[in-house]
């Protein structure tokens, strides 16, 4: 693709979308080539052949005119993986725009690339596949969990797992963390991961600060570490699950500086279940 071709054809997952006019609808879209927003003309209405291909979550193939004055405008679209199971299931689906609201939150327009649509794509691949019965399965919260951990990998916020972020004496602790034993460990999102026994002791009193138990953070880094596969074999105790997603919201909400909405209602729709 040149700068001088005013059509371009790209793969791209639909991770939100709102109306405009009226019928009108505007895309952002995650793609191999960074974070898009276009917009489909007419795609709301009843004879428009874009409509059914422009369903939120989708994988897509468009054809997308170049706009020097406004957004892109979708061309054509072929939906290339519906991911209809995700919108057809309250848990899933609830799940899924996690996952997008996620990925829209910390990515900006025009920024990403081939590795975070490959994260996209395979985590709601995954979310389509999971059976899900009357109430939501720890297969979907290591999914979530796990997608965290790379997703944040990605654009530059990875958590330190392996060794302790502390400052002793003006330098980095560094010692290396371990998940035996029963003394709380902690967390500072500020220092970016988790903190020895000694300090998060000597920082514990410091705004932003909460401890961490040594069995969440082997789970913490399974999630960082182990692919999916791997990690859905788990059998994880509830409290341990909850404990985990304590700590990364605690760290996803410092570093976005906002609380993410579809986490909160999350966690009250697993309470209801």
């Amino acid at each position: 693709m040149t700068g001088g071709e005013r059509l371009y054809t790209t793969e791209a997952i639909i991770v939100r979308r709102r109306d405009q006019g009226e019928a009108d609808r505007v895309l952002t879209l995650c793609t191999p080539q960074g974070k898009r927003v276009v917009i489909a003309k007419g795609a709301r209405k009843p004879s428009s052949r874009k409509a059914g291909h422009l369903e939120l979550f989708a994988r897509v193939r468009m054809v997308v005119a170049r706009s020097p004055s406004s957004w892109d405008v979708v061309s054509q679209a072929e939906a290339l993986d519906p991911h209809a199971a995700l919108r057809g299931d309250l848990v899933r689906g609830t799940y899924a725009r996690y996952v997008t609201e996620l990925y829209d939150r910390f990515v900006a327009e025009d920024e990403g690339g081939p590795a975070l649509f490959d994260l996209m794509s395979r985590t709601l691949d995954y979310l389509s596949q999971i059976e899900v019965g009357e109430s939501p399965s720890s297969a979907l919260d290591l999914l979530a969990r796990a997608y965290e951990q790379r997703l944040l990998a990605l654009v530059g916020f990875r958590p330190e797992w392996g060794r302790c972020m502390g400052e002793r004496e003006g330098h980095l602790c560094g010692r290396p963390l371990s998940v035996r034993g029963r003394n709380p460990l902690g967390l500072d999102p500020e220092r970016g991961g988790a903190l020895c026994a000694e300090c998060f002791q000597a920082s514990a009193a410091r705004p932003g600060v909460m401890p961490l138990s040594p069995a969440a953070l082997g789970l913490l880094r399974a999630c960082q570490r182990l692919p999916f596969a791997r990690l859905r074999e788990l059998r994880v105790p509830p409290a341990l699950l909850t404990e985990v997603e304590r700590a990364m919201h605690h760290y996803l909400t410092y570093h976005l500086e906002q609380d993410i909405r579809t986490g909160t209602f999350l966690r009250r729709l697993r309470r209801a279940l």
